[in-house]
């Protein structure tokens, strides 16, 4: 089945890309102005810390929060101790190898969810469209997705056959099956020029500078997704369109005729369908055509995906509709995992089925899908209480992390505290703070809300206290103070100090 790919770069602030088969999204990236990506990034950095109980360090490379670097990243060129014997893996501690303020030529692997730094390395790796080589690690090897054994040999003689500087591995990409020697040459001489020029200005860089960047989201995926399925490439901006067919002209020159660029009077995406299908990426349910859906939610461990039965059609035995619902879950969540780049632990909590036949065609169906996924994937077996367990190499940050920030009204939670709860621990901390005595007079300024609910419901007990106490209640709403946030001041008697009682309730 052909697939269509379109890319949006219509918006400086936001560049997307989606693959389209069989009228369905197969493929989505979106790379925005505020959330650019740094992974392949090359950096001269300075180590910040070292943390001899982590075995790792943190490193400052220029950006906003240090890198996590573990002495497994460390190459052992920067070893000031003799390399362990032959035959040994364990390297030695890192307060031997690096210290506070060294220069370290690292390269960001994988960017953190959250507030952690990103995960960086000092073993560079270099990727070309058909091969990745690797400076400093004589790595020869073919990608595992290549299950062919012929055509993996002939790849090992192939590239045998390659003269490559001494001290540089290869690996060779899935994408490279049926390549001929001269296209895997003409590879690895670009990416061996480009290794030669990066060494070169990290001589003459400062440090906390970048030294090679990663090419954009659009030339990106060229590189790593484009097949021979894809039957048309439209763009709709003019300058990245020119910019596409140049790079086709590097990756795939007889394919450049692919490239179009797109005039209709409709938005790009809209033309083709597919804002609801991006749209449904964000939401934690996905409906199913079975009648069914997933619900997903990401938690700080793990991603729990729930499969929920529908109304099935008429006539399906109870076994059979919770099949069809398992099987179309397993298509939609293998889908689902490529589309929003979750990685991590995945728990799949399927409908319990009590065939065993069932459950193994579940399951083959479910691996089946995931054959497509260009992430490194492990499953087990669906246990007796109907879980699949799974993990997903985290290709890069999910999708909504690049367009979606945190909510500053529930902080992440999705729920924020009743009105009624909110006001009743403004009135305990009214009462406790007037209790510990010398205050004259207490102001507030709390939720719209809360405050019209301390002011109008509890008008009596905040009288009781004025009177008891001899001071002033004053609150007041602002709009600009979330649901169940606020502050509260406490005026006391000693200077007239004002002292602050904390600004969320308890």
């Amino acid at each position: 089945m052909n697939t269509i790919m379109l890319i949006n770069a219509a918006h400086p602030e936001e560049y997307r890309i989606a693959f389209i088969k069989g009228g369905m999204l197969d493929g989505f990236q979106v790379e925005t102005s505020t959330a650019e990506q740094k992974v392949g990034n090359i950096y001269k950095g300075m180590v910040e810390k070292v943390e001899p109980r982590l075995q790792a360090c943190f490193v400052n490379y220029g950006v906003d929060k240090n890198g996590f670097l573990s002495i497994t990243d460390v190459h052992p060129e920067y070893y000031k101790v003799d390399i362990p014997p032959s035959g040994s893996h364990r390297p030695p501690p890192i307060e031997k190898v690096l210290h506070k303020g060294q220069e370290v030529l690292i390269q960001v692997t994988r960017e953190m969810p959250g507030r952690k730094g990103a995960q960086l390395t000092t073993f560079i790796s270099l990727a070309g469209r058909f091969v990745v080589i690797t400076p400093g690690r004589v790595i020869n090897g073919v990608s595992r997705k290549i299950e062919s054994e012929a055509e993996r040999h002939r790849l090992k003689e192939v590239m045998g056959q390659i003269k490559l500087p001494e001290e540089i591995g290869y690996i060779v990409r899935t994408v490279a099956a049926g390549q001929s020697k001269k296209d895997l040459s003409k590879d690895i001489t670009h990416l061996v020029r480009m290794w030669k020029s990066i060494r070169a200005r990290v001589k003459e860089a400062p440090s906390l500078s970048l030294i090679h960047k990663e090419q954009d989201v659009g030339l990106r995926t060229l590189r790593d997704s484009y097949t021979g399925d894809v039957s048309e490439i439209l763009v709709d901006e003019k300058e990245t369109f020119a910019k596409i067919v140049e790079y086709m002209k590097i990756i795939s020159p007889k394919d450049q005729e692919k490239v179009k660029l797109y005039r209709g009077r409709k938005p790009i995406f809209d033309q083709y369908e597919i804002e609801d299908q991006i749209e449904s990426i964000y939401r934690n349910k996905v409906f199913l055509r079975s009648g069914g859906s997933i619900v997903i939610n990401q938690t700080e461990a793990l991603i729990a995906i729930d499969v929920n039965s529908g109304r099935g059609k008429a006539g399906d035995e109870p076994e059979t509709m919770i099949l069809k619902t398992n099987l179309d879950a397993s298509r939609e969540i293998a889908r689902q995992l490529r589309l929003r780049d979750m990685g991590g632990l995945i728990v799949i909590d399927f409908i319990d089925m009590w065939d065993r036949n069932h459950i193994r065609q579940v399951e083959k169906v479910f691996r089946d899908e995931l054959k497509t996924d260009r992430a490194k994937i492990d499953t087990a077996h669906i246990s007796k209480f109907g879980l699949m367990e799974l993990s997903r190499e985290r290709l890069r940050p999910s999708i909504e992390s690049k367009s979606y920030m945190l909510c500053h009204y529930c902080s992440g939670r999705g729920m924020i505290m009743s009105v009624e709860s909110a006001a009743i621990s403004y009135l305990r901390r009214i009462w406790m703070g007037l209790s510990k005595g010398d205050v004259v007079q207490v102001t507030g300024t709390l939720s719209p809300e809360v405050a019209s609910y301390l002011l109008n419901r509890k008008r009596r007990e905040l009288s009781e206290m004025e009177k008891r106490y001899g001071v002033a209640i004053s609150l007041t709403g602002d709009r600009d103070v979330p649901p169940g946030e606020g502050r509260l001041d406490f005026l006391r008697d000693e200077g007239s100090k004002k002292e602050p009682q904390g600004d969320t309730p308890e």
